[in-house]
């Protein structure tokens, strides 16, 4: 039983996710998961994370619609439930 709980580990990994644009502007960070966008897909949550600050670092001075959907994007787990809706 160990090795099946510790194999399942193994292959969980994380989407970095960013909201749908929303009618009107900005982005709807109220959408379902699963109608989010998969900007990356990485194999621990510090990676995703990371890539997320960094991301948020590269925009932050910038006018971009990417500045906004980085603030509001998400790490979410690969076997979230929330992402099959």
């Amino acid at each position: 039983m160990r090795f099946r709980y510790a194999a399942a580990l193994v292959l969980l990994g994380w989407y970095l996710l960013i909201p749908p644009q929303a009618r009107g502007g900005g982005f709807d960070r109220a959408a379902p998961l699963s109608q989010w966008f998969l900007y990356g897909r990485f194999d621990s949550l510090r990676e995703c994370e990371h890539a997320k600050a960094l991301n948020q670092e590269t925009f932050k001075n910038t006018d971009d619609p990417l500045r906004k959907a980085f603030e509001q994007a998400q790490c979410v787990a690969t076997d979230d439930p929330r992402l099959s809706g």
